[in-house]
């Protein structure tokens, strides 16, 4: 009489070959993560190296800028609407027409 295997050893073979075929899958993605590149070839063309130099007159210009506080940029910004800004918005019928060429005025110029 053969003797036979109980179904628990067969549960453990299985838990182990699914183990083992789990681990080798995060075992290659741990793999292809570390040797592949993020950085396509284009973007490594278009990267330039840092020298760490920076120029003079650069640091002169952010010397010379002017710094504005909170207070001093409200007055500077305005959201009222200037006059000017008004009467160019509202379209009168004389502008449109003073705006027009008529065909004498333009025989009776002549380029020189």
């Amino acid at each position: 009489m053969k003797p036979t295997r109980t179904v628990s050893s067969y549960v453990l073979l299985v838990g182990v070959i699914g183990l083992s075929i789990v681990g080798g899958i995060v075992a290659y993605q741990i793999y292809s993560a570390t040797i592949k590149s993020q950085t396509t070839q284009e973007q490594a063309k278009a990267i330039k190296p840092l020298d760490g130099v920076i120029n003079q007159s650069t640091i002169d210009s952010l010397r010379k800028r002017v710094v504005y506080s909170d207070t001093q940029m409200g007055l500077l910004i305005k959201s009222e609407p200037t006059p000017e800004a008004t009467e160019a918005a509202t379209i009168s019928p004389e502008a449109t027409e003073a705006a027009t060429i008529s065909p004498e005025a333009t025989a009776s110029t002549t380029i020189q």
